[in-house]
């Protein structure tokens, strides 16, 4: 075995090891002494930059393996530390099977790392090992990447570069698949909003999927979440392309900035460009019924209006269930369940052009617009003409008989 196949083989340990029964049990401090760590190696990047210095691979003082994720300078000197750790005793005070889901869903801070007057960083669960992808570098270097929501904003060409690049399986991926990545992403927005947070950083970077055996998200930045009455942990700092209306910059994080930046998240993917600042109506009802479309172009002008999250979630709990096996379907105005082909993007598609159906289980049929039933005669007018025709046929023949009989 190399190093490289023994640094996942452990990686992957460690992950079973957070999520197995029991694990997690035996507390650690509020606060962990960063000379109690013992760190392993560099370990899987989920995030690096930004708010840190690095991810760490270690072995707690509980003798669990976490990542430690050490903050910059900057941002150690702004962490507010009362918040962060009434995120740290949220979690541990959560019902089991809850805190289970938690961490099977976020990186949340497990403890705190440093000492109650500086805190240099938190430690977290690892991301599943699905949620990475094995890139092979044209120099042979080989390397497991974390697949970013990013990659859903690929068109097929750009994908298609990256697979023959890094050899990788499935580099691009088609609107049913983005559109059941993000209702597991909007699933969990929504369950933080139930336990009383709002994600906050909301964008595509900050979040890795896997679609192995099924689509599934792993929320990263979770120290950034903020109580949705209260004072976050983290100051609030959004990418240029994520910020709030202008009209809103520097108000508190809640459930409507969540839903805002959740609806460009989904514009942005299907429209296959992290750039774009123009829902295009068009190719978003490609992929999904019309209403849900204004629905996202009226949370993306704006700040979405009250009552919104409960019309996404509901929205959006269907879109995890248009992918079965390798089949693909999107639900749309004409079509409650439509076939999509492989490969195929929104943007590319013919407008008004059918998808190709299964064989197993075929499209059904177009409707019929009005005018054409005006203009089809129905299965009785089609007797009638008949009958005409044979009448007159009749007619004929009986005349020419008497003209030759003169």
């Amino acid at each position: 075995m190399t190093g490289h196949d023994e640094g996942i083989a452990e990686r992957e340990k460690a992950s079973r090891d957070a999520t197995a029964p029991g694990a997690g049990r035996r507390e650690l401090p509020l606060i962990v002494p960063t000379a109690e760590l013992n760190i392993v190696d560099s370990g899987p990047a989920l995030r690096d930059g930004g708010q840190t210095d690095g991810l760490r691979l270690c072995v707690a003082p509980d003798l669990e393996t976490y990542l430690f994720k050490r903050y910059n300078s900057a941002t150690a000197e702004h962490v507010r530390v009362p918040p962060l750790l009434d995120m740290i005793r949220w979690r541990r005070e959560l019902p089991d099977h809850e805190r289970a889901e938690l961490d099977a869903r976020c990186a949340w801070p497990i403890a705190a790392v440093g000492t109650p007057d500086r805190v240099e960083g938190i430690l977290i669960r690892l991301a599943d090992p699905a949620m990475f992808e094995r890139r092979v570098a044209p120099t042979g270097t080989v390397t497991d990447t974390p697949r970013h929501l990013d990659e859903l904003a690929r068109g097929p060409e750009r994908a298609r570069r990256i697979a023959e690049r890094y050899g990788i399986k499935k580099a691009y991926y088609e609107p049913p698949y983005k559109l059941a990545v993000l209702g597991e992403l909007l699933d969990i927005v929504t369950w933080l909003h139930r336990h009383g947070y709002a994600v906050g950083d909301l964008q595509l970077r900050n979040a890795v999927f896997t679609i192995e055996p099924r689509p599934r998200v792993f929320l990263l930045d979770c120290d950034s979440c903020v109580p949705l009455e209260g004072e976050g942990a983290m100051p609030p700092v959004d990418p240029e392309q994520w910020k709030l209306p202008a009209e809103q910059q520097g108000r508190p994080f809640d459930a409507t900035s969540d839903h805002y930046k959740f609806a460009w998240a989904v514009v942005r993917c299907v429209q296959e460009t992290i750039e774009t600042w123009h829902p295009d109506r068009e190719v978003l009802c490609r992929v999904m019924r019309s209403d849900t479309v204004d629905m996202l172009i009226e949370c993306a002008r704006t700040l979405p209006p009250p009552g919104v999250g409960e019309r996404l979630r509901e929205a959006a709990a269907l879109w995890p269930r248009m992918v079965i096996g390798d089949r693909m379907y999107v639900s749309v105005d004409d079509y409650l369940k439509k076939p999509w082909p492989a490969g195929e993007s929104a943007v590319a598609a013919a407008s008004g052009e059918p998808a190709v159906a299964a064989a197993s289980e075929p499209s059904p049929p177009a409707p019929t617009r009005p005018a054409e039933v005006a203009a089809r005669p129905s299965g009785n007018n089609k007797w009638l003409v008949a009958a005409i025709v044979l009448a007159c046929v009749l007619v004929l023949l009986l005349l020419r008989a008497v003209g030759g009989g003169g």
